[in-house]
């Protein structure tokens, strides 16, 4: 008599693609031994693949070291060149804070902040100069807020006051409209 082994049932808890769904892909599983992660990586148009697992700690540790890695090569993405060319959007910033605000922006870009040649995208040098205008307008509306109540006793200045507030919301909406249009 012939015994056949009994196939391992895998339970699927979740799956993502590798990078992007042509490149690979992760997918996580419950099995008798426990939890593991297989990862799978085959390029699309290409007859090479690889396929490696990991333990949850595993995918912790690279995550932690793919982030270092990730973010000492961001930090060299910005160069001199780059920053001079920030620093016509962000005057008067120091290079820290100009590096923190291209921090905030490729994160929320997912990259797509350096352009032809290393130098800053014009998409980006206008979503930089669109956060400052916004901020400083912020601050104006702000401004205006605190003292509203005591200038708009004077009639002379209510109407005036009023306007201005129309103004300065109008205005923050156009910022706000061009700041949600960008990529």
């Amino acid at each position: 008599m012939v015994t056949v082994p009994k196939p391992k049932k895998r339970e699927i808890i979740t799956r993502a693609p590798f990078v992007h769904p042509d490149v690979g892909e992760i997918v996580a599983y419950h099995d008798e031994e426990g939890p593991t992660i297989d990862v799978t990586i085959r390029p699309e148009g290409s007859e090479e693949y690889a396929h490696f697992g990991l333990t949850a700690a595993d995918a912790h540790e690279l995550a932690d070291e793919l982030h270092r890695i990730g973010t000492i090569v961001q930090r060299a993405g910005w160069t001199p060149t780059l920053l001079s060319d920030a620093r016509n959007y962000l005057p008067g910033m120091t290079d820290e804070q100009i590096i923190e605000r291209l921090d905030r922006l490729y994160r929320r870009w997912g990259g797509l902040v350096i352009g032809f040649r290393g130098r800053l995208d014009r998409a980006a040098a206008r979503a930089l100069a669109v956060e400052v205008h916004l901020e400083t307008l912020e601050r104006s509306a702000a401004s205006v807020e605190e003292h509203a109540e005591s200038l708009s006793g004077i009639p002379e200045l209510a109407d005036r006051l009023a306007e201005l507030r129309s103004s300065l919301d109008e205005v923050r909406q156009m910022y706000v409209a061009e700041r949600e249009r960008q990529p």
